[in-house]
């Protein structure tokens, strides 16, 4: 199937269904008859005033309506800002004929809609779930789904949906919310309003809308009791707190308004969201709160866990958003307020819980470290049972933190040792730049990584860590033995040669097909050239012009500078091939993969993609669709591709030859 390769932002497309989104557009100042009253009234204006969608005919908006797929699919392509260019595509059986074919196809080339879920058919007029939606939205940011634990109520109900990881990460980047009972519904059909209200969300997650301010109901008055759970608290006689960001408020007055209420005259606190609601602190206890609401003249708290506030184990008093927490010896950008409270024995963080009697909860205060032994929660003060402990990440490190370094069965001199580097993700660090926790797991730039994964250069001579011990504060390092690693550096980072492509004369080589003879000066089949314009180099899916390249003996590397990304030079490639036969991926990535071309099996990473149905190799072009390759020595032939723009993915159907 042939389908345009595209790039870009294109412009908005206002060719719509004669019913939902016809008729002239709306101003900003238009409003609908039926929507005066309606809770969605300002999502529903500010999608109608910017030409996403409009009413019908009579004036109306009907907001609760359903939405159909079809309809949905339009309004989310039009949020996104492209026109449906391929109007002759049917990638389902009942939608060729469809007033929306082309939104469809261009949902489809998106990866937003995946025809293989729908075998039978998209039905386009059915109304559109709120699975679905969820799915549709998050695939349409580019984000992956989240098989993590649920938040809902009726999580085993949302567990038989298709499209559970989506819902989770669809809650988390806030797009779509569950009902005030804590429920999700994932089955239930959308209404014309409730899309409006999360497409509001979606253009706002893209960074291009207008923040709309929910209705406000009529109510006001002054609050001067909160409740927690079944205890009453009044605001005049205890010290009670919001959190807000990394202050804490005290609450001296609240005015209820409506959906709302104010705190202190000028701090909003919306009611009844499931949401990005403030921590709660009654003396020195502190709550995360799941939602507030309004009873009578009281200020509803539901509590979601308890956990620490202020500790005070000596004479200091420490705040839990910035005590350092490590679980099981493992270094993290975790922080004491971060960890739930279950109960005296019981902790959880993120989504598991630890037994603080079996694992090591750690925290640091100053530069001693102490481990959580017990929770001792009263009335008025939630504090924790400490047990001084030997550090559990050390950082800043010289060559006094090292006991001893082993490569194979033969002990480095460290006394003729002068300088230590680690190679971490494709960069290289100092000692002194690299932290090191008592698992033996390095953190850098806040991401940590295992040993087995870093390369230690002393002295210019490279070695693979195996692993890391730790005895008495001092890290013993067991490394392989003469171990050596080619790389290649390119503009000071380190890469695999493996992952790097010099461009040359319509050809795409691997870098031990071109030696480099002398700086600026290269080998390729036998014959030398001088450095110039025609030569690039392809990494990181990009191309770029090569400005200088050299070999450097000492490290066995190659070394790269580029200058500009190059854009006349099939630049754009897909950062990620996936190949699926029928319904089901049979591999991610090209590895261990060949195309027949020009007559010959080549490696698939030799050639450049034109467009999601042509390839160039050796400065001529074919055809992609109907191309051979072999996946594990078995031959399948290409019958379809589907490009995914927003993250660059080229999925490719096969068939079995």
């Amino acid at each position: 199937m042939q389908r345009k390769f595209w790039a870009g932002l294109l412009f908005l497309s206002l060719v719509l269904n004669s019913f939902i989104f016809s008729g002239p557009p709306l101003s900003a100042a238009t409003s609908f008859p039926d929507t005066s009253s309606h809770w969605a009234k300002d999502y529903i204006q500010q999608l109608s005033s910017s030409n996403y969608l409009s009413g019908y005919p009579d004036g109306t908006f009907k907001p609760d309506r359903d939405m159909s797929k079809a309809e949905f699919i339009t309004v989310l392509t039009l949020c996104l800002g492209v026109e449906a260019s391929d109007k002759t595509t049917v990638n389902y059986k009942d939608t060729g004929k469809h007033w929306a074919l082309g939104r469809i196809n261009e949902a489809v080339k998106r990866g937003i809609l995946i025809p293989a879920e729908d075998p039978d058919g998209l039905r386009p007029d059915e109304s559109i779930k709120r699975s679905q939606a969820a799915a549709m939205l998050v695939r349409a940011l580019g984000k992956p789904a989240d098989n993590g634990t649920l938040p809902f109520n009726d999580r085993a109900t949302v567990e038989k949906s298709m499209y559970r990881g989506y819902i989770k990460t669809a809650y988390d980047l806030g797009l779509i919310s569950g009902f005030p009972d804590g429920n999700f519904e994932p089955f239930r059909n959308m209404t014309r309003a409730q899309v409006c209200t999360v497409m509001s969300k979606f253009l706002a997650a893209r960074g291009i809308s207008t923040p709309v301010t929910p209705p406000s109901s009529s109510v006001t008055g002054n609050i001067n009791t909160l409740a927690l759970g079944e205890r009453l608290f009044n605001l005049q006689t205890t010290p009670i707190y919001i959190k807000i960001n990394f202050t804490d408020l005290r609450i001296s007055s609240i005015v209820a308004a409506g959906s709302s209420v104010l705190i202190n005259g000028n701090q909003k606190l919306e009611l009844e969201s499931t949401s990005d609601n403030p921590d709660l602190i009654i003396n020195n206890n502190r709550y995360a709160i799941r939602r507030y609401s309004l009873s009578g003249n009281k200020l509803v708290a539901y509590p979601g866990c308890r956990k620490f506030n202020r500790i005070s184990p000596g004479t200091y008093t420490y705040n839990s958003d910035y005590i350092k927490l490590y679980i099981n010896s493992v270094n993290s950008e975790r922080y004491l307020s971060d960890l739930e409270i279950v109960d005296e024995y019981t902790v959880k963080l993120g989504e598991k819980n630890y037994n603080l009697s079996q694992d090591k909860v750690t925290i640091q205060l100053d530069k001693d470290f102490y481990d959580i032994k017990r929770v001792i929660m009263g009335d008025s003060d939630t504090s924790p049972q400490l047990s001084k402990t030997d550090p559990v990440v050390f950082e800043g490190l010289s060559m006094s933190d090292i006991l001893a370094i082993f490569t194979g069965t033969s002990t480095l001199n460290l006394q003729s040792s002068n300088r230590i580097d680690f190679i971490i993700d494709g960069k290289r660090y100092t000692m002194s730049q690299v932290k090191l926790d008592a698992k033996g797991n390095f953190t850098v730039n806040s991401k940590n990584y295992p040993s087995t994964n870093v390369i230690m250069i002393i002295d210019g001579t490279q070695y693979k860590i195996n692993h890391i011990d730790i005895n008495n504060s001092k890290f013993i390092f067991y490394c392989d033995a003469g171990s050596t690693h080619e790389w290649v550096i390119i503009n000071n980072e380190y890469h695999n040669p493996d992952d790097v492509r010099i461009l040359w004369d319509g050809g795409v080589y691997e870098l031990n097909e071109v030696i480099t003879v002398k700086r600026n000066i290269l080998r390729i089949k036998g014959r030398q050239y001088d450095l110039d314009s025609s030569f690039k180099v392809r990494f990181d899916n990009k191309v770029y012009d090569i400005d200088r390249i050299d070999y450097d003996a000492s490290l066995q590397a190659t070394v790269i500078e580029t200058g500009k990304t190059s854009t006349g030079y099939l630049a754009s490639q897909p950062q990620k091939f996936v190949f699926f036969k029928g319904s089901r991926k049979l591999q991610e990535g090209a590895n261990n993969v060949t195309i027949y071309v020009n007559y010959t099996w080549v490696d698939f990473n030799q050639i450049l993609i034109v467009d999601p149905s042509r390839l160039t190799y050796k400065n001529s072009n074919y055809d992609l669709i109907g191309s051979r390759i072999k996946i594990d020595r078995i031959e399948y032939k290409i019958v379809d591709s589907s490009w995914h723009g927003l993250n660059q993915v080229l999925d490719l159907y096969l068939e079995e030859t």
